[in-house]
């Protein structure tokens, strides 16, 4: 097959400074095209027309379809992409060169006492100083910095979040460089010598060749052979540079193959860089099929051979939980045994009183069947356990059990939750069958013997569900959380199983409030998410940015791992000044929804905001909220509670 060595001679009397737009610094043959550039001393491989699959990686990237590790095509919406950063212009120790940092397992700093395999970076290789530069710039980056920091994840989630922020933090310095620098130098219809640390661009039009040579821009013209001037200037042939150190290998542990979803299947141009944007993770609680178009059957080529020889490969996305899709399944009814008023707390130490505005809220709804939205939207299941639940066992034995479970699954949990829902949360019972069993595959002397074959039968069935939540790392790894010496870990502090018979009053009030906070900005979440689904559509990043908003901390609407309050914060800090961002937020957010008493239309100020109004806004926010959970979800929510008294 003829090659540019062949076809096109050395010219070695043309210097580098005579070179205009349209003549070759190095020029390369890639099937029927001819790829030249008039700056670059190589010629890189062009994926462009095959209809390739967007996919992450081994590493967490997206191979040599990845415009923030090869060059792809220019586009006019993404004509920054040109100026993203090289790998090679920054080795290490240089500052950026962590923009292409990928994680080990030696990098997941594992929880302490945690029977999962999950964690959170290791502190060295998080740099949030990168993250404060360009702040306000994109909210997206900082909450990735933050998730990094404080949310517990296992190691495949690690690296698809590491190389999120590493994205996230390109993008944005591309962007500066292209305004700031690049940009301006495209109509000064002067040549720029180039800035080879740039990962430039592939073009088809004559005319943007000229603007990004002009700026100093890499760029690779590419046209057919037909089309090549016979009179050209061609400095010398080369062959094709390949991508041979990118990895296109699929995600694995051990000999276990767990490929990455697919995301987007086409060939390049400007859908493949809206998608390669898109928080791979960050998406799960939409329709796949609604948020990514497929292409059609007539327009797309994936049976074709690509230019290496290889067919697409389509593999089906794996079902994803849709808190406010149409298909989003129901949880089942209350079983029988569940008689409790779930609207009223049960008498007991272990549980903290409602807030003042709170237990208003609550007594006030109307509970009125005929308000009911359905059929339902939202998943009405659990997002966290009932804390009433997990403090009910009246036998020590059994409520030892249900506190050690949780607090040995809790960080894995939180992050699933956060970060990749189930597609069902779980029902009460659910919760029940899997706090009150020993995820261990050995005989269980703790189960209660049931006459009943047919009902021992639904409860393995409902532990083998919950198993399937938390995947085979509850049977494997949570065993020996029973030994003798077995300890589990909350908020910092760490304790032996054994002294979880008998609980003290403190440490249950404390595990309890964390949960009533987590099933709230969670139920919260979802909510808003069905409620406010233009908000989301138009503005994830900044929508996301006011719910976190409502609460205090960086870690988002996580806060396991975060020192327990020693004080009221947030929507009830003691002080008007501290409380009010946080109020201000959580009334802009129910603004978006639909009925909002007039109360909350008007913004909050420091010279408005006076106790009465404070009073006033929070009660009048609290109800409206309650109400309208039970008018989607049908039951009461989980809401905040006081904190604990400590000395």
């Amino acid at each position: 097959m003829p090659n540019a060595l062949t076809l096109f001679k050395v010219n070695t009397v043309i210097s580098d400074a005579w070179l205009q737009a349209f003549n070759a610094r190095t020029i390369a043959i890639q099937g029927n095209l001819v790829i030249m550039t008039p700056n670059m001393h190589f010629v890189p491989e062009f994926h462009h027309f095959n209809a390739e699959v967007l996919q992450a990686r081994a590493d967490g990237r997206f191979g040599v379809i990845d415009c923030f590790q090869w060059p792809q095509a220019y586009d006019d919406t993404f004509c920054h992409a040109a100026c993203i950063p090289r790998k090679e212009s920054f080795p290490c120790p240089h500052p950026l060169h962590w923009a292409w940092f990928t994680p080990t397992p030696d990098d997941l700093k594992p929880i302490p006492r945690n029977s999962f395999p999950v964690g959170t970076l290791a502190s060295d290789k998080v740099h949030p100083d990168r993250g404060q530069v360009i702040y306000g710039r994109l909210l997206s980056l900082r909450h990735a910095v933050a998730r990094l920091k404080s949310h517990p994840l296992t190691f495949r989630d690690l690296l698809i979040f590491v190389t999120d922020a590493q994205r996230l933090f390109l993008d944005i310095y591309s962007y500066f460089d292209w305004t700031l620098i690049a940009q301006p130098l495209t109509t000064s219809g002067l040549r720029h010598n180039v800035r080879g640390e740039w990962m430039g661009a592939f073009v088809q039009s004559s005319d943007i060749c000229e603007k990004l040579f002009c700026a100093g821009v890499p760029v690779w013209y590419v046209r057919a052979s037909a089309y090549i001037p016979p009179s050209m200037a061609v400095v010398e042939p080369v062959l094709l540079t390949h991508p041979d150190h990118i990895i296109i290998s699929m995600y694995a542990e051990g000999r276990k193959v767990r490929p990455f979803e697919v995301i987007h299947r086409g060939p390049g141009g400007r859908d493949r860089h809206v998608h390669i944007r898109r928080l791979y993770a960050g998406t799960t609680h939409l329709d796949p099929e609604a948020a990514i178009p497929q292409p059609s059957s007539s327009s797309n080529p994936g049976a074709k051979v690509s230019s290496l020889g290889k067919a697409p490969s389509r593999q089906k996305s794996k079902p994803k939980h849709q808190p406010y899709s149409i298909e989003a399944h129901p949880a089942h009814p209350a079983p029988s045994g569940e008689s409790r008023n779930k609207w009223q707390d049960p008498d007991t130490p272990y549980l903290l009183p409602l807030n003042l505005h709170w237990e208003a809220a609550m007594k006030i709804a109307i509970k009125d069947q005929s308000r009911i939205h359905t059929p339902y939207v939202i998943d009405r299941g659990y997002r966290f356990p009932e804390p009433a639940l997990l403090i009910s066992p009246k036998l020590a034995e059994r409520l030892q059990v249900y506190l050690v479970n949780w607090l040995a699954c809790c960080a894995l949990w939180v992050g699933r939750v956060d970060h990749d829902p189930p597609r069902t949360y779980p029902t009460p019972q659910l919760w029940r069958d899997f706090l009150g069993s020993v995820p261990s595959a050995q005989p269980q002397s703790h189960r209660e013997k049931d006459p009943d074959r047919k009902g021992l039968m639904a409860t393995e069935k409902r532990k083998q569900v919950m198993r399937e939540l938390f995947g085979n790392d509850v049977l494997e790894s949570q065993g020996n959380v029973f030994s003798p010496d077995g300890v589990v870990e909350f908020r910092g502090e760490q304790f032996s199983v054994a002294s979880l018979t008998n609980p003290s009053a403190l440490l249950a009030q404390k595990v309890t409030w964390e949960l009533f906070e987590l099933g709230f900005r969670y139920e919260l979440r979802d909510l808003d998410r069905h409620l406010a689904q233009r908000r989301w559509r138009d503005d994830p990043a900044g929508r996301e940015q006011l719910l976190h908003g409502i609460f205090p901390g960086d870690a988002g609407l996580v806060m396991w791992s975060e020192p327990f309050p020693s004080e009221h914060y947030g929507l009830w800090d003691n002080t008007l000044q501290g409380c009010l961002p946080y109020v201000e937020n959580f009334r802009r957010l129910l603004c978006d929804w639909d009925g909002v008493p007039p109360l909350l239309v008007t913004p909050l100020t420091l010279d408005n905001f006076t106790d009465t109004k404070s009073w006033e806004v929070k009660r009048v926010a609290m109800a409206f909220y309650v109400q309208t959970f039970f008018d989607h979800f049908g039951r009461s929510p989980i809401i905040p509670h006081s904190l604990p008294m400590q000395s």
